[in-house]
């Protein structure tokens, strides 16, 4: 669990801006702020993160490896001109449990 953890947030680190921040918020959960980005720039780079998290596998013993999916989801202050982070983190939430109510691995931007 802790290297799949790990593996996770270097991936993340390595795929967001400079100025974006990074962070776990739930056993599982990550958020990424996205200063000035619009909902479709946001979209995309959880796009990638996702592609980039499911695309390689994890060694988790010897011989034995595990590839991981990521369920996403998207809010952006640019939808309501909303700009109350715990209102945005809500969206997101809401968002990523469509995403796994309708199959997993896959990005969910809209309601």
């Amino acid at each position: 669990g802790d290297r799949v953890l790990a593996h996770v947030a270097r991936l993340i680190a390595n795929k967001i801006r400079g100025h974006d921040i990074a962070g776990r918020v739930g056993g599982e959960e990550f958020c990424v702020v996205m200063p000035g980005a619009t909902r479709e720039q946001a979209r995309e780079m959880a796009e990638q993160i996702r592609a980039s998290i499911n695309s390689r596998e994890i060694l988790v013993a010897k011989g034995q490896t595990l590839r991981v999916s990521a369920s996403v989801g998207v809010s952006s202050s640019d939808e309501e001109a909303h700009y109350d982070f715990a209102h945005l983190q809500s969206v997101a939430d809401r968002r990523l449990y469509l995403a796994k109510k309708a199959g997993r691995n896959q990005v969910r931007a809209e309601d």
